[in-house]
């Protein structure tokens, strides 16, 4: 098609070889909003030419990323092993014009040649004076395969001004005749790649700046077929806290993983447009909505130096972005994500532990404990383990530490006593199960005073009271407020699993090991 409106027409176009990675969801993201701030289109676009490599998976996996994050193109996909009728076409009327040739050189030739280059210290740039006329015109009586080159200028430059790295030249002489067909006639990237961006009438390439290499190619390609090329931005690298390329070495780096482990869309939509893009304030709060983003980006704006790609800022980020979240969207992120690890949450006669809650208010609860702990949504599934299955072992320096003599053991039984009788009372004059935060608290309160008043008596610490409680009902010394965990868990799960840790420690003082 021909751009006949004026306004920005951009795309993204993958190769399905594989997940959706943070590099080349980047490059989508700038795309889509250089699209936005202008009025103008993004496309998507799914170069699936390499049949050896390309499955419908990887397609699946890229699209489902996409419209996670929320790029969702302006027309429909393009996929480009349907377009090969406009490839051969435009392939035709390189040859015709002169542009194109078909190349009948042997392998042999070709690495003989490379080697003289090699060794005369020159770079290989194959031309087609180099194969003899009546050579290749035998090859051709015979049958014998061929590639298709692309005639590159004799001397001179191609040069191009890119949007971030300012101006770019190549000598070309220092490219010569590249292959744009194989001799299976299937054609080659550089030259798709211009015939499909022509046709969609695209006007600005933004993308990695690995390609930086294939544009002099793909500009001479355009002038050949009568057209100025797009304006390009090439985006830098995205590297690792290393400073080396970012890979699986340091941790998740596909879209999919990251939103497998509790990332928020609208967190790492955040996250991926400040790698290497700031806008011009000196100051600016890092956390800025997708409006603010599409409002200020500026293509000019992206930075010539390699971004970092930080895994604990995007987790500080996506913490700040889960208490942004309305506790009911939230709840039900986190629910989803606790019945998949816990399927009996699922079932239609599950009953919390405390049964004088309702699943609904039990859940709330709960999660409402750790948001400020966590910074993904698998967070939550991990710091509320213990409210679905009591504790198998305990921090084992923690055991030893708290539960280590026959009268701590026996301070731990007392505390089970103690909280069994107080509960009732501390129930009925505070009712925690309306729900409201202060019940709760004055529940906590009247829980928490006969066992302050017993240590005291005992002259113990409070801490060393309140961490072999918590200990016994979760296995851990970390957790949040001990009696917030001790209702939620209810009175007879409770005192149930400190009886159980009691007999555990006492087992390990008769055998020694504690």
């Amino acid at each position: 098609m021909t751009n006949t409106t004026n306004k920005p027409r951009v795309r993204f176009a993958p190769s399905p070889t594989g997940m959706l990675h943070v590099g080349s969801a980047r490059a989508a993201l700038f795309n889509w909003l250089y699209a936005r701030h202008t009025g103008g289109t993004f496309l998507v676009r799914i170069e699936d030419t390499d049949l050896e490599r390309s499955t419908e998976e990887a397609t699946r996996q890229i699209l489902d990323s996409l419209e996670w994050l929320g790029l969702t193109p302006d027309e429909p996909v393009e996929y480009q092993a349907r377009r090969a009728h406009i490839h051969r076409a435009y392939l035709q009327r390189l040859l015709d014009t002169g542009h194109a040739y078909r190349c009948y050189c042997p392998k042999e030739r070709l690495d003989e040649l490379r080697e003289q280059a090699r060794a005369a210290g020159r770079i290989f740039a194959y031309r087609r004076e180099m194969f003899p006329e009546e050579e290749a015109r035998k090859l051709e009586a015979a049958g014998a395969p061929y590639v298709i080159r692309f005639r590159a200028p004799v001397g001179g430059v191609t040069a191009f001004d890119d949007l971030i790295y300012g101006h770019i030249e190549v000598e070309n002489d220092n490219i010569g005749d590249f292959v744009i067909a194989r001799a299976d006639g299937s054609p080659l990237y550089n030259f798709t790649n211009v015939v499909d961006d022509l046709d969609m009438g695209i006007t600005l390439i933004c993308r990695g700046e690995d390609h930086v290499p294939n544009t002099p190619k793909q500009i001479m390609i355009y002038r050949a077929l009568g057209v100025e090329p797009p304006q390009f931005a090439h985006l830098p690298l995205i590297l690792g806290p290393d400073k080396k390329k970012l890979s699986k070495r340091h941790g998740a780096t596909g879209v999919t993983e990251f939103r497998e482990m509790g990332i928020l869309r609208e967190a790492l939509v955040n996250y991926l447009a400040l790698l290497g893009w700031a806008p011009p304030e000196a100051e600016f709060e890092e956390v800025m909505p997708l409006e603010e983003l599409i409002a200020r980006f500026q293509l000019e704006r992206v930075s010539k130096s390699p971004a970092v790609f930080d895994h604990e800022k995007l987790l500080w980020m996506n913490g700040v972005y889960i208490r942004k979240t309305p506790r009911a969207q939230l709840d039900t992120w986190v629910t989803e994500r606790l019945e998949k690890r816990y399927p009996a949450l699922a079932a239609a006669d599950f009953s919390p532990p405390n049964q004088e809650l309702s699943r609904e208010a039990w859940l709330r609860g709960i999660i409402g404990l750790v948001v400020e702990r966590t910074r993904t949504l698998n967070d939550f599934v991990d710091q509320l383990g213990y409210f679905f299955e009591p504790p198998a072992q305990y921090e084992e320096k923690a055991f030893r530490k708290f539960l280590g003599s026959p009268e701590a053991v026996a301070h731990l039984a007392h505390c089970a006593e103690l909280l069994a009788s107080t509960w009732e009372e501390a129930t009925k004059a505070h009712n925690p199960v309306t729900g409201t935060p202060q019940a709760l608290e004055a529940w906590c309160e009247a829980m928490e005073k006969p066992l302050r008043e017993w240590s005291e008596a005992k002259q113990l610490k409070f801490g060393n009271v309140a961490q072999p409680i918590r200990l016994a009902v979760t296995g851990r010394t970390a957790s949040p407020p001990l009696f917030h965990v001790l209702w939620y868990l209810g009175r007879e799960e409770s005192v149930r699993r400190i009886e159980k840790c009691v007999d555990r420690a006492k087992q390990a003082l008769s055998s020694g090991t504690s």
